[in-house]
């Protein structure tokens, strides 16, 4: 399941290496400044999916004499990183679109630009369904939150590919830019998102009632033996569950 995981955070790398060389190119020949706002917001990607590769390998380490509890909340630490790269790409597009708003521009080699970033959606959906696959089958918030930071990749770029069409079929060159502010906020919307479900495991939030009612069911099955159960508690780190409690035994017990 580590080699796994690992491997998923190394393909993120390289795949988003290869986005952010081709949007930075297209920017450049172009002038567009949606599609800088997209190479941005991958390169921040990139930054992302190495922070991810560096918590999924610390979070599967066994637990020791200073973490008795293993390392499991580094993914949680991870996801948090994650989202302070995520807004901070927001705030970088919101920054630039508003200065060419004001200042104006005309692009220029509009069909690179919309080939380049039709590939790019392509590209980021087939590695993002597939981090999601594998965060799912594994538990991993790290890569969870690496496969949500990418598909907000996919929305902004497909924000940008439609920008780029109107300015190629109408010459509204204003739509660049506004087309780059409504990517800022898909993407503030994406790290609300990842940043609300890392801090519940930073703060030991319980289990899902589902998931509790199944471990009370297993104590249940073993009532002949056991007087009862009282305080259970639960947590999660990373993909680690944790449960506590108090069994009270027969006194004549073995």
């Amino acid at each position: 399941m580590v080699s796994v995981k690992i491997n998923a955070a190394k393909l993120a790398i390289a795949s988003v290496s290869f986005l952010v060389l081709i949007k930075v190119v297209a920017s450049i020949l172009t002038g567009s400044i949606s599609i800088l706002a997209d190479a941005v917001h991958s390169t921040l990607d990139l930054i992302a999916a190495f922070i991810t590769f560096i918590g999924v390998r610390v979070s599967d380490k066994p637990a020791d004499e200073q973490h008795p509890f293993g390392h499991g909340k580094a993914e949680n630490v991870t996801s948090i990183v994650v989202v302070g790269l995520i807004f901070t790409a927001a705030g970088i597009i919101v920054y630039t679109a508003v200065k060419r708003l004001i200042a104006g521009a005309t692009l220029e080699l509009i069909g690179i630009g919309i080939y380049i970033t039709a590939a790019a959606i392509v590209i980021n959906i087939l590695i993002s369904r597939y981090l999601l696959r594998v965060s799912r089958g594994t538990e991993s918030l790290a890569l969870e939150s690496e496969a949500a930071h990418l598909f907000s990749d996919v929305l902004s770029s497909c924000a940008v590919l439609v920008g780029l069409i109107v300015v190629r079929l109408t010459g509204l060159n204003i739509a660049d830019p506004i087309v780059a502010l409504l990517v800022a906020l898909v993407i503030l919307k994406v790290g609300y998102d990842v940043l609300r479900k890392s801090f519940g495991g930073l703060i030991d939030v319980k289990l899902p009632e589902a998931e509790e009612n199944t471990i009370r069911a297993c104590s249940m099955e073993h009532g002949s033996q056991l007087v009862g159960f009282n305080e259970l508690r639960t947590r999660k780190a990373g993909s680690q569950r944790y449960i506590d409690l108090h069994l009270v035994m027969p006194k004549n017990a073995s």
